[in-house]
């Protein structure tokens, strides 16, 4: 499960500490206490970049409480470790669970953080504020400068219903070096999908297991899921027991068998052919290993939309919030250039300026040799490289133009019936129509 492990880990120094909010039975805070009005934020983790924006903006708007609402099951690190503190999915499960209990009941918390919730069954539902209608109506907001395409893939229908406050750039990073001595060209601008991928890497014809893809067979279909889940999953019904989800499962699996494919975990990404990669910062983005190049991600459909993004931290006001223009303030300041600059803020802002900023900052460190950073100094790019970095990553964020979304639950549904596939225990078609039975039982919950 080392895809979830990745994706829903976060440093515990980042954590903040502080005492754990606990919900005893789903009442909404009042919106009015002690004269002032609260608001309400369900999150599965407390961290440092969400407590210090409350903090400052409680310091700006006196007449108005945050309160951070914490959902889940094990215990955090110490205050001020160092380790990566990985979320369960117990954690995920009860977050799930709890908020959109409370959600749908017509109570819970006044904005969500939506990455782990069911976004598309919580708009059919109409429990999220189109947040189209409060920007428009608010001449204070300039959303010009934030990334227009980010804003405009991240609707679901023509509304707006969670607000990115900044995303990562899915994609493949490259040895450009290895590639050309295997003669094979590859334009990394090209949009192209798994099979295209797997006639290319047949060519490469390498022998040594670092040079090939080192990914966890859940972590690709985790990959395939997200990539077709409006296929998966069309207007609230499961579409797994298709030919459709079964050719995603036998061709993953063939990929391994091939040998396309290494299923064992190896850090030497830099030896390999391609490593699949999200760009979750500037930093990491500039300091990838000399020799490496980015390259579009292979996906299902072809799409051709440009480079994949995943929203890293997006916020939704609840459709019956009694503060819905507090909530949508305290968005904006978390939008502002100060909040989007903070240190604390995982992922690529999406403030433009703030973006653009940061990676020439880095790029200017690294020609300089001051950037002090965990990367061996044998390993970053000269300064010249990093500048073309710049570019290129900047080209990838203005190009792109797909969504990475799902619903959490659905995913570990299919990942928990995947493995007896893998393992030659059930067929295809026998894991399909597990996947579907226990995917349309929760979805008519």
């Amino acid at each position: 499960m080392l895809s979830i492990v990745l994706l829903l880990s976060a440093c515990s120094g980042n954590g903040g500490g502080g005492s754990k909010e606990s919900n005893t039975g789903g009442e909404k805070s009042p919106s009015e206490q002690g004269g002032k009005k609260t608001i309400a934020i369900s999150v599965m983790m407390k961290d440092r970049f969400l407590e210090n924006a409350a903090r400052k903006f409680e310091e700006q708007h006196k007449d108005i409480h945050i309160e951070i609402k914490e959902y889940r099951t094990s215990q955090p690190a110490a205050e001020g470790s160092m380790s990566m503190e990985a979320i369960s999915l117990g954690d995920v499960e009860k977050y799930v669970q709890s908020v959109t209990t409370q959600v749908i009941s017509g109570k819970g918390p006044d904005l969500m953080l939506m990455s782990e919730l069911p976004q598309n069954k919580f708009v059919s539902k109409k429990l999220l504020v189109n947040l189209n209608d409060l920007m428009a109506g608010d001449s204070s907001f300039d959303k010009n400068t934030l990334y227009n395409n980010i804003l405009e893939a991240s609707k679901d229908g023509d509304g707006l219903y969670a607000m990115p406050l900044s995303f990562s750039i899915s994609l493949f990073q490259g040895n450009t070096e290895l590639l050309k001595k295997a003669g094979l060209s590859v334009d990394a601008d090209k949009t192209w999908n798994w099979n295209e991928f797997k006639a290319a890497a047949k060519k490469l014809n390498l022998d040594d297991s670092d040079k090939l893809i080192s990914l966890d067979p859940t972590g690709l279909l985790f990959d395939f899921i997200e990539d077709s889940y409006n296929q998966l999953v069309e207007k609230g019904q499961p579409n797994f027991d298709s030919e459709l989800f079964r050719n995603m499962l036998t061709d993953i699996k063939s990929m391994y068998e091939d040998g396309l494919l290494n299923e064992s975990f190896s850090f030497s990404s830099n030896k390999a052919a391609f490593q699949m990669m999200d760009i979750f910062g500037p930093e990491q983005a500039l300091t990838m290993p000399n020799g490496m190049d980015f390259y579009q991600k292979p996906n299902v459909s072809g799409q051709t939309k440009g480079a994949a993004f995943r929203p890293s931290y997006s916020l939704g006001i609840n459709s019956k919030s009694a503060v819905q223009q507090e909530a949508w303030a305290f968005i904006k300041f978390l939008l502002s250039e100060e909040m989007q600059a903070s240190p604390d803020l995982s992922g690529l802002p999406m403030n433009k300026s703030v973006t653009s900023s940061k990676l020439n900052e880095i790029a200017q460190k690294i020609e300089s040799g001051t950037l002090e950073t965990m990367v061996p100094a044998d390993m970053l790019p000269d300064g010249e490289t990093a500048k073309k970095r710049v570019e290129a990553v900047e080209k990838l964020i203005s190009n792109a133009g797909f969504r990475r979304t799902s619903d959490m639950k659905v995913l570990m549904i299919a990942m928990e019936e995947f493995n007896s596939f893998m393992s030659g225990q059930k067929s295809a078609e026998e894991v399909s129509k597990l996947i579907q039975n226990r995917v349309k039982t929760y979805l008519n919950e």
